[in-house]
């Protein structure tokens, strides 16, 4: 704080205040907020996309006509950014898919059910007006548990 207030003087300016520290909130998703984000996040990949071809064109002529060693390790490495930009693009797209599914889904409850027995007791089960046999008993097991 010191510091500003001798540059403050030096430069003879009101010295700097520090912000207040924002409210950071977390653990609950806000629909809102994730839209917002989520489109700030794709504009800038998008923007650094556009700026990075604009460099990369400008690195490719300085190596072609310098013939430098060097400046075409610059255009690889630069070629390598915007390969992993664009995987970055593709990234959020996909966490983003992930996440609005994830909290769009329903839990669905699924039971199984495991008839033993032969294909005759089956149909005789399943068909009791055509059934030969009468079907007098039939063991029920829930989680273990027997119940006739």
């Amino acid at each position: 704080m010191a510091l500003n207030k001798n540059l403050a003087k030096l430069f003879d300016v009101e010295p700097s205040r520090p912000e207040s520290s924002k409210n950071l909130t977390g653990g609950t998703f806000n629909s809102n907020n994730f839209g917002k984000d989520y489109e700030m996040v794709q504009n800038n990949l998008k923007d650094l996309i556009q700026n990075g071809n604009i460099a990369l064109e400008s690195a490719l002529k300085v190596a072609t006509e310098s013939d430098s060693p060097r400046a075409f390790e610059v255009v690889a490495i630069m070629l390598k950014t915007m390969a992993d930009l664009n995987n970055n693009v593709l990234s959020v797209h996909k966490s983003a898919k992930d996440i609005t599914s994830a909290s769009a889904t329903k839990l669905t409850q699924t039971n199984n059910s495991l008839f033993v027995g032969s294909t005759k007791d089956l149909q005789n089960l399943l068909n009791k007006e055509r059934s030969t046999e009468k079907v007098i008993d039939v063991e029920v097991v829930h989680e273990g548990a027997k119940q006739q």
